[in-house]
């Protein structure tokens, strides 16, 4: 009911279509990652490991109304790389009016950011609550498959991730099941109701 509240505050012209995003970040590098795996009783496995102090971030959102995903890699995270990636999902729709939830990073921009494209409505998440972001839930299987192992550069750990990504952008069923039946998914569907009849 919270989420159908805020949306119904927002500034949104009515005779304009809808985008609904949700969106995260995920961070990965050279330096090796190990994680628990699973092997036969008994056997201790064993991964390789390499310290190389390179990173790079994949900023990715999923659209609840289309089952639409977007994803950029970028070399570091900052305003100016988070307008950018908005200004991609814009890029999907121009006339749509484009709402995001994310979380309340420091690099990410305020609702009132002047350099926010027009058909733009940011809605924060509430702090210290990865649980409330579906997106979380998309990095476990690209930290599965990025795990123990030494990659040498950051597009051979780009194109690992790429394959993890590629379902999600070619199926949209996997995006709704992504997403699920959840606060977001449910707080949408209400609130487009509400504003049908309003309309």
């Amino acid at each position: 009911q919270n989420v159908v509240n805020h949306l119904l505050q927002l500034d949104i012209p009515p005779d304009k279509p809808l985008r609904v995003w949700i969106q995260d970040e995920h961070r990965y590098g050279l330096i090796s990652t190990v994680r628990r795996c699973w092997t036969v009783t008994g056997h201790r496995p064993t991964a390789p490991v390499q310290m190389k102090y390179r990173w790079g971030y994949v900023s990715g959102a999923a659209e609840v109304l289309k089952g639409e995903v977007q994803f950029l890699y970028l070399p570091t995270v900052s305003l100016d790389h988070s307008r950018l990636f908005i200004q991609q999902l814009v890029d999907t729709d121009p006339e749509a009016i484009h709402l995001v939830f994310w979380d309340q990073a420091g690099f990410h921009p305020k609702p009132d950011d002047p350099q926010l494209p027009e058909q733009v409505r940011l809605i924060p998440l509430p702090p210290y609550s990865p649980e409330l972001n579906a997106m979380e839930n998309l990095w476990d299987p690209v930290k599965r498959r990025i795990s123990n192992s030494v990659w040498e550069t950051l597009d051979a750990i780009e194109s690992a991730i790429s394959e993890v990504l590629k379902p999600f952008w070619e199926f949209p069923e996997r995006v709704w099941s992504l997403l699920g039946d959840s606060w977001l998914t449910r707080g949408v569907k209400m609130f487009l109701g509400l504003r049908k009849a309003i309309i």
